[in-house]
């Protein structure tokens, strides 16, 4: 080999070196800057989202919370140090399950539903299913789409740990009970109670829950917890209740 082949070999060897050293470390970079908006996303309680980063420049793709807008999540991202431009445009509101023909007839997305199975080697009694069940009942609340049965996809998470709950107390029955706020029609209220309670046993039944271990009761609006009288009173009447009863 001569010595300018040489010199051109050498020359190609280190520009080689520096573009992969160059290249890893953009790597990190972009990996260091996702990993912090995400961070800095989960804690306004918004997860699930796709983080992909280009220098400084991020996209976010995902479905949306019905309760967020694009522009929004956009705004926490880009308060980020080192972000330089955010897109948001593979941001997504989530469909609509509401069946437009019936609205009291629940759909759901069944992929989004844990499916349990498999022996129990320390099952609970009623009282501490009672309790386990009240407690995240006390954390949120199952939320439908509006005037409709369906449950909106951000209560799958709080309806799938419930249902892993009450699988967990085989030898118990759960009563289910469906509540609405004063607003329009009592008839109506009746129907949407009981079609909302309905809603929380096919969950549950798709999850694996036996359906003889269920039963349903529709309150409409005669038990309030709450004044009707405020927005935040008439969220709190519109519930799903869960009495846990030992097997007779």
């Amino acid at each position: 080999m001569s010595r300018s082949t040489a010199i051109l070999v050498a020359l190609a060897s280190l520009l080689l070196l520096t573009w992969a050293t160059v290249a890893m470390r953009h790597g990190v970079i972009e990996d260091d800057l996702a990993g912090r908006v995400q961070r800095e996303l989960a804690a306004y309680a918004i997860d699930g989202l796709e983080i992909s980063a280009v220098g400084r420049d991020l996209r976010l793709s995902g479905e949306l919370s019905p309760k967020l807008t694009a522009e929004y999540v956009a705004g926490i991202a880009r308060k980020v140090w080192g972000v330089r431009v955010v897109d948001a445009s593979g941001l997504q509101p989530p469909d609509s399950l509401t069946d437009k023909d019936d609205p009291l007839n629940p759909r759901f997305q069944p992929s989004r539903i844990v499916r349990l199975g498999g022996d129990l080697s320390n099952p609970m009694d009623a009282g501490a299913c009672q309790r386990t069940m009240a407690r995240l009942a006390s954390l949120g609340s199952v939320h439908f789409e509006a005037g409709a049965a369906s449950p909106m996809l951000d209560s799958y998470a709080l309806l799938n740990d419930l249902a892993t709950v009450a699988y967990q107390c085989p030898d118990t029955h759960i009563v289910i009970g469906g509540h609405t706020d004063a607003s329009g029609d009592r008839t109506f209220n009746l129907r949407l109670s009981q079609a909302r309670a309905e809603a929380v046993e096919r969950f549950f039944y798709l999850a694996g829950i036996p359906a003889e271990r269920m039963q349903i009761v529709a309150y409409g609006d005669s038990q309030p917890i709450a004044s009707n009288a405020t927005p935040e009173g008439r969220a709190a009447n519109r519930r799903i209740t869960f009495d846990v009863l030992p097997l007779q």
